[in-house]
């Protein structure tokens, strides 16, 4: 999964690289979607543009977190597995943005009405996704390290 959501992620940021400017794009749902390059040197959605030192400082500090969080999963487990390659494979795919480009290539812009949504990229789906299933799981009770519950 990890290895997929990187190889995607990286070749749509070289198309989208190749194809546009940075700050142009091409509309794909009138009022709604757009494709648009959007270099992000903060981090998520946006914050901290720039500020390169304080970007490292909460990689370093999320990765420790990530870390003890996931020492006592059980990896023999497929659930497992797959969200813990979306948030690598997403957080990878990012990191070899900033290495490569100094910065991270955003390029799905959703937007409605004078609203608009931070732009994000595949990797950025991906830890979303990731995460969010993380919690969803904790919520309902159902960690990842846990097996499954007895029927009654």
């Amino acid at each position: 999964m990890g290895i997929g959501i990187l190889v995607s992620d990286q070749i749509s940021k070289i198309w989208i690289e190749r194809t546009y400017l940075p700050g142009m794009g091409t509309t794909i749902v009138p009022g709604l979607f757009s494709l648009t390059r959007v270099h992000n040197t903060g981090v998520a959605f946006g914050m901290a543009q720039g500020n390169n030192l304080l970007t490292g400082f909460l990689a370093l500090v999320l990765l420790g977190l990530l870390a003890w969080v996931v020492r006592g999963w059980n990896w023999e487990k497929r659930w497992v597995q797959v969200v813990a390659g979306m948030v690598v494979g997403g957080a990878v795919g990012n990191l070899v943005d900033r290495i490569r480009l100094g910065y991270v290539l955003d390029f799905l812009d959703f937007h409605y009405a004078g609203w608009s949504w931070p732009a994000f990229n595949i990797a950025d789906s991906a830890i979303s996704v990731g995460v969010s299933l993380l919690v969803l799981s904790w919520l309902v009770g159902r960690s990842p390290e846990a097996g499954p519950r007895p029927s009654l």
